[in-house]
């Protein structure tokens, strides 16, 4: 029981003493804050795309050092709304265990019905070409593509995996 009437003057005097305080003016305690600004950024990115015309060149059937002509036409779309740089690469013609360097690929961006004339394809990955061209948003663009077979290379039928890039 004593405990208990301690208990009682004890909240007594702080009822006391809160009345006390706030008829001086004084309503409570405040404490010191601090405070500080980020300042964020984000960046919406430019959107250019590549649409090719088709997917899959055939330069029909080639004699040892014979040549493609570069007539073999893609046509690439930018779809996107901003202007975009076309890179290309490829990889080495490959049949079963024999192959042949990606350099014998010509590209161009005109067609030569009268032989193989151009730039040679860059080896991919990692070798990625920027042509220099630009192509406009909504626009397109056809590059041709041609082929040169080495000497003595072995009779197959040959693949390779170009890749076009349109880059914004």
């Amino acid at each position: 029981m004593p405990r208990l009437n301690h208990c009682i003057a004890l909240l007594a005097f702080a009822i006391a003493l809160s009345a006390t305080l706030l008829a001086s003016g004084i309503s409570g305690i405040s404490f010191a804050s601090a405070s500080n600004t980020i300042t964020a950024t984000l960046t919406v990115a430019a959107v250019c795309t590549v649409v090719l015309s088709n997917t899959a060149i055939n330069f029909g059937s080639v004699p040892v050092t014979g040549n493609a002509p570069t007539t073999n036409a893609v046509a690439d779309t930018n779809g996107g709304g901003v202007p975009a740089n076309i890179l290309l690469d490829g990889t080495n013609w490959v049949s079963g265990g024999n192959s042949f360097f990606a350099s014998n690929t010509i590209w161009d961006f005109t067609t030569h019905a009268g032989g193989v004339s151009g730039n040679t394809l860059a080896l991919a990955p990692g070798n990625i070409v920027d042509t220099e061209n630009v192509i406009g948003a909504g626009q397109l663009v056809n590059t041709y593509f041609g082929a040169q077979i080495p000497a003595q290379q072995a009779v197959g039928t040959y693949t390779q995996t170009i890749t076009v890039e349109n880059k914004c």
